[in-house]
């Protein structure tokens, strides 16, 4: 039997696995609205705008394995973490706009337009796609060349320059210990390194990249490559705090693991999907210096060291603030419609780049984006810092730049980065695809980060979006 008629046999058989797994799932997720409408936790409205953004992200079409964890990873992001943040009425650190407020519609509505013209975008850049390569193929003989193993080495090379600096990893913990008992703020052990940590953190990845992607690669050099990841992302983001950089590097890793090297079955995905949110969760209480002596205690602990009353505890902040940026960017569009407000019409993108310039070489270089969202928050952030580490993303920053066309317009920049990515190393290019690999992770960082705020603030490791690998 030839493989397009073996192709044609197995369609059916994966429509309906595909089919009775969404089905349930939707099912199961609209019972759960209305049943949240009839109690009085959500109003028709926003039940109606949740639906129409998650069949907005559905008709994206998911032509590539980046494309099919990015519309999963946006159906969470753009409308069940927002809803559920909603119902749950779970503030962290910020006051809540309510659902019937005109800023919280708007958010709601601007996306819907934002995923329509991505996807027009995505639909124009297909178009102009070379016809060798219709998506995200498995390359099985793909090798990596000398120019992967110098961005491995250099990425490696500011991990060891980091620990040269602070002291070593006792060091390192000590210093981080101190921050959490002083303040996250104005005690930043990092300030200096933006440049060299986001560069840090991108080396787990670059490793695993030259490992898995050589014809020589055994069972021991897959497992240390594997083991490496959670060791170098440990050292380069777990010690000073940031749960994300784990989490991407892990995440991204299978991806290149699954379209280059070989397939993952859904099983394995699913148990790779568990331990990595089981260990992004574990790591709350970690970063927050809260031992796991009684597990049962461990939410009130959490309450009272972080002064948050919130209906899942520590589950609520890894969701509401790690996962999400629906609170902040409701308030950048609430702010905005005061009187006299001004957009910052890009000098936060202007001091994002003037942030690589070391400040004896430029003393009165322009502020970054902390000017901006410090301003918007600080009137409802209940730790009344003078310059708040709450990320906004970068439609939230467009947001504030642009306005309402900005946010916009970060849509169609997102939809333009995908087909970028989708494109580097087909047909004459392959000596770009070492780029292409390390990228994945762009079209998900660029909803979470904006640029430069200060060095802990990204899970690329410090400085700004625009050095993520």
């Amino acid at each position: 039997m030839s493989s397009r008629k073996s192709a044609r046999l197995r369609a059916p058989s994966e429509s309906l696995l595909r089919a009775l797994v969404w089905l349930p799932a939707g099912g199961v997720a609209t019972t759960g609205l209305f049943t949240a409408v009839y109690l009085g936790r959500a109003n028709v409205l926003t039940v109606c705008l949740v639906l129409a953004s998650a069949a907005s992200v559905l008709c994206i079409k998911a032509d590539s394995d980046m494309l099919k964890l990015w519309r999963l990873f946006a159906l969470m992001y753009f409308c069940v973490l927002p809803i559920c943040q909603l119902i749950a009425r779970d503030e962290i650190y910020l006051t809540l706009l309510p659902e019937q407020n005109d800023a919280t519609v708007l958010w709601f509505v601007l996306n819907i337009i934002g995923l329509w013209a991505m996807n027009v975008t995505l639909i124009v850049m297909r178009s102009r796609r070379p016809r060798v390569a219709a998506g995200l193929r498995p390359e099985r003989n793909v090798t990596m060349n000398r120019q992967a193993y110098v961005f491995a080495l250099f990425a490696f090379g500011a991990l060891a320059l980091i620990y040269l600096k602070l002291g070593g990893y006792g060091r390192i913990a000590q210093l981080y210990a101190d921050r959490l008992e002083t303040s996250v703020t104005q005690n930043d052990p990092l300030e200096g390194l933006g440049v060299i940590q986001a560069l840090a953190n991108t080396s787990p990845l670059w490793i695993f990249v030259c490992v898995m992607l050589r014809p020589w690669r055994g069972r021991l050099m897959r497992t240390l490559a594997l083991v490496q990841l959670v060791v170098l992302g440990w050292l380069s983001s777990g010690v000073f705090g940031n749960r994300r950089g784990m989490v991407f590097v892990i995440l991204f890793a299978c991806l290149i693991y699954h379209a280059f090297v070989r397939r993952i079955s859904q099983r394995v995905a699913r148990l790779v999907g568990i331990g990595v949110a089981v260990g992004g969760l574990a790591m709350i209480p970690l970063k927050f210096g809260i031992d796991f002596s009684d597990l049962n205690d461990v939410s009130r602990k959490f309450a009272e060291q972080r002064m948050l009353q919130l209906s899942m505890g520590p589950v609520s902040f890894f969701l509401f603030r790690d996962l999400s940026r629906f609170d902040v960017q409701v308030l950048a569009l609430d702010t905005e419609q005061y009187p006299g407000y001004t957009l910052a019409m890009g000098r936060s993108f202007a001091g994002a780049v003037a942030a690589i310039v070391p400040k004896a070489i430029w003393e009165s270089k322009p502020e970054t984006f902390a000017k901006e969202k410090s301003s918007i928050v600080r009137k409802t952030e209940t730790n009344q810092s003078d310059s708040t580490t709450l990320l906004f993303g970068m439609p939230g920053e467009f947001l504030v730049n642009f306005g309402i066309s900005g946010y916009i317009l970060s849509f169609v920049i997102l939809g333009w980065l995908i087909a970028r990515i989708q494109q580097l190393g087909e047909g004459a290019g392959w000596r770009w695809l070492p780029v292409r690999i390390v990228c994945y992770p762009l079209p998900f960082l660029f909803l979470f980060f904006s640029t430069r705020t200060s060095s802990h603030t990204t899970s690329c490791g410090g400085s700004s979006f625009l050095l993520c690998p």
